[in-house]
């Protein structure tokens, strides 16, 4: 079993992890912006932009984490490398490499199930780190959308309270199990 979260920052995607894990016993990957910032020697990866280390930070964390996850035959992870690829995307488009899309759309292969957490559901961004701005939100989560529909079954899932968009997710995890997609 191999789950991923997509959505923009404060959507509830490592919340959802954390769910994931506890319920199907499964390891969380631990390799993630703040993980791979800490790393390189920042608090954060907005440290890790001002220091103009963009290009280079991308590029490790894409790595560290395709290195994990092809190490562990089940886990959860609460971002995509589509979410990988709208943040350079939206930050450094002119960098990307040949043929980027296509790798970071054939890591996608590697997961069972991807769940989308639109920001109209939930958002929270009051951890004093992440952007703020609706705005970038809104245009992250469009070009993530854009993205989705080449890579693997992204599900629209999310009813608007926490309680509710988790008992979905086990649900519908629950029903893959059953039909006897995952072991």
């Amino acid at each position: 079993m191999r789950i991923a979260i997509a959505g923009a920052s404060g959507t509830g995607k490592t919340t959802l992890a954390q769910a994931i894990a506890e319920r199907y016993s499964l390891p969380i990957n631990p390799v993630g912006a703040r993980s791979v910032a800490k790393s390189m020697g920042f608090d954060n990866p907005y440290e890790v932009d001002q220091a103009g280390r963009r290009v280079e930070f991308q590029r490790r964390l894409f790595e560290e984490k395709r290195r994990w996850e092809l190490e562990h035959e089940a886990f959860v992870t609460d971002r995509t490398y589509l979410d990988n690829l709208t943040y350079c995307a939206l930050h450094m488009a002119e960098h990307l490499e040949d043929k980027a899309v296509e790798e970071f759309t054939a890591a996608m292969s590697r997961y069972d199930i991807a769940f989308f957490l639109p920001r109209s559901a939930f958002q929270s961004l009051d951890d004093g780190i992440r952007k703020t701005s609706a705005a970038y939100h809104e245009i992250y989560e469009h070009l993530l959308n854009s993205l989705r529909w080449g890579a693997t079954c992204l599900t629209q899932s999310v009813p608007a309270s926490i309680g509710n968009r988790r008992a979905s997710v086990l649900q519908h995890i629950d029903q893959h199990v059953r039909q006897g997609h995952f072991q």
